[in-house]
């Protein structure tokens, strides 16, 4: 197994209650066209006076996380769904966020996976559109972003952000596919991710823990159990353990 396989099972029984419940649809398939938007340059900041919508506020749920498998059978390639309004549809000036992506690659090892999972992770802060401005999360697989409201009138809409976001992914040389998932139904919505999030958060702080702080002490560690739980992480402490 991989190491995000477990977690790539939970979020497809997620996504199929999002649809049985009629909340989840697609906005963007793979080789639809969709109007170039702008770069921001240094017009990316979106002050509290200039706000359309904002998805993600710390008074409302926030999830973001990012998973991979080396099965890129498991990724819809192109796809980008959305369960709830789009940012035009809802009439609101702030919803409940959740951004999930779904990476398909090649070539990750017990070497690269952290160093991988890390870059994947800032991809995020990579995109540059103007009226879109991600404030810095200061907790860990959350979001706060703001939408201008010019931006708003102009049609800017999550898929045109879903696909920049594929771009940018899609510039790794070890990423082939690319599945973005959006949630802005409603709190408990987004909540219904979380257990999702936490497994993907235990293994990336295992990796984290063996390969930069190079802890492979097991009985005093945090995260034995789900080292216990999944192979790769294994393999990874015992590739770690020989060359130390």
């Amino acid at each position: 197994m991989g190491l995000f396989d477990r977690a790539f099972i939970s979020l497809r029984t997620c996504m199929k209650d999002l649809s049985d419940r009629h909340l989840l649809r697609e906005i963007v398939h793979s080789g639809d066209l969709l109007p170039a938007w702008p770069q921001g340059g240094d017009r990316n900041l979106v002050l509290g006076s200039d706000v359309g919508i904002e998805l993600g506020h710390p008074r409302d749920e926030s999830l973001s996380f990012v998973l991979w498998s080396e099965n890129s059978g498991d990724v819809k390639n192109g796809l980008v769904s959305l369960a709830g309004p789009d940012l035009g549809e809802s009439g609101l000036k702030s919803l409940p966020f959740g951004k999930v992506v779904l990476l398909g690659g090649s070539g990750f090892n017990e070497e690269n996976s952290c160093v991988r999972h890390r870059a994947l992770e800032s991809v995020r802060f990579d995109v540059d559109l103007n009226g879109y401005m991600l404030r810095a999360a200061s907790v860990y697989q959350r979001e706060w972003i703001r939408i201008s409201r010019e931006a708003l009138r102009d049609g800017f809409s999550l898929a045109i952000l879903g696909r920049a976001l594929s771009e940018k992914f899609r510039q790794k040389d070890y990423i082939d596919a690319v599945e973005i998932l959006f949630v802005t139904a409603g709190r408990q919505d987004v909540l219904s991710l979380k257990p999702v999030a936490a497994e993907v958060g235990r293994i990336a702080g295992a990796m984290g823990k063996m390969t930069e702080e190079m802890a492979l002490d097991c009985e005093d560690c945090e995260y034995v159990d789900v080292c216990n739980e999944v192979a790769e992480l294994k393999r990874m402490r015992d590739a770690l353990r020989k060359q130390s």
